[in-house]
């Protein structure tokens, strides 16, 4: 994960035991999100059904008119019309509700990826360099995906298939009531088949989902160490490596595949049995063989309209059936996220993905008696305090290795302080916007123009410039024809060292907060270069509180107050 980013991570002390309960908590959650999409596609789903039942209806009275009635006039135009209509309305609806739920889908799996990165950000720097990025970009991209069978298709569905399959039972029950009974009495076993089937597929979907993540880490870490691989000889080693664990990925796959067939074929069964019943029993009663109950009321219009409509009354419970699956992937899905997210997560999301500064005349940064370190038994540091009012600037500095970076971390929010607290005009820092510079810049692979609206998408190409003029870097980009477009791939390709600190302070400034935490600001840089960032960062310094991690004594001229950890047992304050 970044480190130079606009919101500060939330504090995560005492947030594990608001976890979510469990899978279906995690999927309700974000379904009610949506209801009200998806309970407005259900009703598109309905009212298709509705006009299903009387364009057949239609249907079979035209031809009962056509055939047994006046058969010398023909089947009528108007009820011919009736189908039409009827059928056009019906895939307008049908339309309606794919685009409905589609984008409730995605509406949800957008909550769903800013609610995980809402918990990436709370986590702790140190935790996060431990996940695998392959395991992190499988979870943001598929893991999330996962969720749109859900969403977009058996939620829906688990209602159109009782709402649905119950209009066309009344329009049946209307002609006869012992189809109906029939039909009514072979309808439990498709779900009952379902579920039992469906309870080997969840299993093998959680397997399928990890066995992903842990081969889509194994490889990126094999693309990483090309370079050693070759050096030692071991192309063949690694190849058959990744190969034995792709087949037992396409092992999980293929048995997840196997379920899914098997279970259809079973409903399929299941369902061409109960229609034959049906077209039996209608057969049987229009030849006269049966004359008891209805049978003998039994005529050619409604015995056609009810072996049209036998089939459409299971057609809700085998499509539910078949989205089963989607519902078992996406059980498994929520599986693996649950134990990052917590419903906290979503909340920020739907009130406000990005916290904000609250401008005032009279801001001020206190720290209070602040303790940090990675462990309660071995903290680096206790009890720091200070109180940083608009204008000022604290300098940290010490040795390698004194915890420099780890207390403007603690402090920024990304490495949670064992004790104390950060409060920004008497709140929590983590409410406030914050400007973060880490001390080892990153790139990502675009332009000179992306690399500085990562944080500022809004930033005006005019404001860009004026602040790589301050830095000294404007006539790398106005000299280039394509300007801001001009390309950096992620290792810094195209630029040197200086180059990338001064883009990434660059980038940093172009946040505007009134709070700006910069670890080493003028590492790497030529004295001319660094003299650049001085005086930028002099001119800046009465618009905000500025914490400064660095050894170079330059910057003792931009110093309020000063903090040596090299002898912290008599830390000294300069003003």
């Amino acid at each position: 994960m970044r480190s130079n980013r606009k919101a500060v991570i939330s504090d995560t002390r005492g947030a594990s035991a608001l976890h979510f309960s469990d899978a279906p908590h995690l999927l309700r959650l974000v379904s009610q999100k949506q209801s009200s999409k998806l309970f407005l596609a259900v009703g598109c789903a309905v009212l298709a059904t509705f006009c299903l039942t009387a364009q057949w209806y239609s249907l079979c009275y035209a031809l009962y008119l056509g055939v047994v009635i006046a058969p010398e006039s023909g089947l009528p135009v108007n009820w011919l019309c009736s189908v039409a209509g009827f059928m056009v309305a019906r895939i307008c609806l049908l339309r309606a509700q794919e685009q409905i739920s589609g984008a409730a889908s995605a509406a949800g799996r957008d909550s769903v990826r800013l609610a995980l990165l809402q918990s990436w950000r709370r986590q702790p720097v140190s935790l996060i360099q431990q996940y695998s990025p392959a395991a992190c970009a499988s979870q943001w991209l598929e893991d999330t995906e996962a969720f749109d069978g859900f969403l977009a298709r058996y939620w829906p569905q688990q209602y159109i298939s009782v709402f649905s399959t119950l209009i066309i039972l009344i329009a049946v029950y209307i002609h006869d009531w012992l189809a109906a009974l029939l039909l009514l009495l072979s309808a439990p076993l498709i779900p009952l088949f379902m579920v039992l089937v469906g309870k080997g597929a969840e299993q093998l979907n959680k397997n399928h989902f990890v066995s992903r993540q842990r081969l889509a880490g194994h490889f990126l870490d094999r693309i990483k160490n090309l370079t050693t691989i070759k050096r030692l000889n071991a192309e063949t080693q690694t190849l058959d490596e990744v190969a034995q664990r792709s087949n037992r990925y396409r092992d999980v796959v293929m048995k997840t595949l196997k379920i899914a067939f098997l279970s259809s074929a079973v409903l399929e069964f299941f369902s061409s049995v109960a229609i034959a019943s049906i077209a039996l029993y209608i057969g049987f009663s229009l030849l006269g063989a049966i004359s008891w109950g209805p049978s003998a009321e039994l005529t050619l219009l409604s015995g056609l309209f009810i072996l049209l409509l036998a089939p459409e009354f299971f057609q809700p419970l085998r499509t539910f059936a078949q989205f089963y699956h989607d519902k078992a992937a996406a059980l498994a899905s929520a599986g693996q996220l649950i134990l990052q997210l917590i419903p906290d997560d979503f909340n920020k999301v739907s009130s406000e993905s990005e916290p904000t500064s609250i401008r005032a005349s009279t801001s001020q940064l206190d720290i209070q008696r602040l303790t940090i370190g990675h462990s309660n038994q071995h903290p680096l540091y206790k009890n720091l305090s200070a109180s940083l009012k608009k204008g000022q600037c604290l300098l940290v500095s010490g040795r390698s290795g004194s915890g420099k970076s780890t207390l403007l971390q603690s402090i920024a929010g990304l490495l949670p302080p064992l004790s104390g607290d950060v409060l920004f005009n008497g709140q929590p820092l983590q409410q406030h916007t914050v400007a973060y510079l880490p001390q080892q810049p990153w790139i990502i692979n675009g332009s000179w123009g992306d690399n500085l609206k990562v944080l500022s998408p809004d930033v005006s190409e005019q404001d860009m410039l004026e602040v790589l003029a301050l830095l000294g870097l404007d006539s790398y980009v106005r000299g280039h024809p394509n300007g801001l477009g001009r390309l950096i791939d992620e290792q810094g390709g195209g630029v040197s060292g200086g180059q990338m600190q001064r883009l990434a302070l660059a980038r940093t400034l172009l946040i505007g907060s009134e709070i700006m935490l910069l670890d080493e600001p003028t590492a790497s840089l030529d004295p001319q270069s660094r003299d650049l960032v001085l005086n930028v960062l002099q001119n800046l310094k009465p618009s905000m509180v500025l914490i400064l991690v660095s050894h170079d004594p330059a910057l003792l001229t931009l110093a309020d107050e000063h903090w040596d950890l090299s002898s912290l047992e008599s830390l000294t304050i300069e003003k």
